[in-house]
């Protein structure tokens, strides 16, 4: 568009050039009504060329803000069907952990359940006579299955006579590093929801195979309830773990406290038949077949006493 000061400018230009114009014979002179009419038409016709840049500039922007709307919208339609899909699936995982929960539960008052169970029928069995002779093939600690976790098959308690020449092994104090250490006192008759939940997630570490895990967890159950009526039962299946592991040693320290510090436990017998199994291990054999021997005699027709004769009949296979 030309502006004001520009027709201005062209006015002048021609009013200075006004005499050359009229000196020259070839051009005919013009009134500057003309002139100004010319330069008006040029004026409106870039105003009018303009007019229609402005129109697609406005043309455009509409077209730009529909796109962006309906952009705008699709997105917020896809954020909604997002957050109903997060919502339906926060529903299934809530479900999913409830029925987890359920499940660690019941679980936990089956293991409770059958641990008072085979408590009670342990302490009846010697009374009653429940259980003898070949009755036992589903033992515990039945070699040829790889020393099983059954729990339902465990021989009663019996009173340990140590054999002439003959120690079962007693820990002194720096054995047990930083672990828990054997009670001093006597033991409580009752445990806690704490205790009974802290013992079954250790059993079942050992029972899945995690003997790693399982040693780690008896360690932890055993330091909290020292004088509880689990400990028996963690020393010894702690010794489990460590005997799968072949650690011997350490196998040997648990069986003993066993021994020593739980005469009346139920799992005396399998502690003293898996302290001759240990010392078999190490080579140990005089020592092995002595304490397998006197399991055998203390024991006549329970599992502890079966599975110390099928090993000494294999010593005596090997010569040993």
């Amino acid at each position: 568009m030309l502006d004001t000061s520009s027709v201005s400018d062209v006015f002048a230009s021609l009013a200075s050039r006004q005499p050359v114009l009229a000196a020259n014979s070839r051009l005919t002179a013009k009134p500057r009504w003309a002139v100004a009419a010319c330069l008006l038409l040029i004026s409106a016709t870039a105003v009018a060329q303009e007019k229609p840049t402005l129109n697609n500039l406005d043309s455009r922007i509409d077209r730009i803000e529909r796109i962006m709307d309906q952009s705008l919208l699709e997105q917020l339609q896809r954020v909604d069907n997002l957050q109903q899909e997060i919502r339906g699936l926060r529903g299934e995982i809530e479900s999913l952990n409830y029925e987890i929960e359920t499940l660690t539960k019941r679980n936990a008052d089956l293991y409770a359940d059958t641990d008072r169970r085979i408590t009670d029928l342990e302490e009846a069995r010697d009374s009653l006579d429940l259980l003898g002779g070949d009755g036992l093939a589903g033992s515990l600690l039945d070699e040829t299955a790889g020393g099983g976790l059954d729990e339902t098959a465990i021989a009663p308690a019996g009173v340990f006579v140590a054999e002439d020449g003959v120690a079962v092994p007693f820990a002194n104090d720096a054995d047990f590093g930083d672990g828990p250490r054997p009670p001093t006192g006597a033991l409580r008759d009752t445990a806690t929801q704490a205790e009974k939940a802290g013992y079954t997630r250790a059993y079942d570490l050992l029972a899945r195979g995690q003997n790693d895990s399982a040693v780690a967890s008896f360690d932890d159950f055993l330091k909290k309830y020292p004088d509880g009526p689990y400990s028996d039962n963690a020393w010894y299946w702690q010794g489990e773990a460590m005997y799968a592991q072949r650690k011997f040693e350490d196998a040997l320290r648990n069986f003993g406290v066993v021994v020593n510090s739980f005469p009346d436990s139920t799992k005396v017998p399998d502690a003293r038949l898996k302290i001759g199994f240990a010392l078999y291990e190490q080579g140990e054999y005089q020592q092995a077949r002595t304490i397998l021997t006197g399991v055998q005699e203390d024991y006549p027709g329970r599992s502890a006493a079966v599975l110390a004769r099928k090993r000494l009949q294999k010593m005596d296979r090997e010569g040993l």
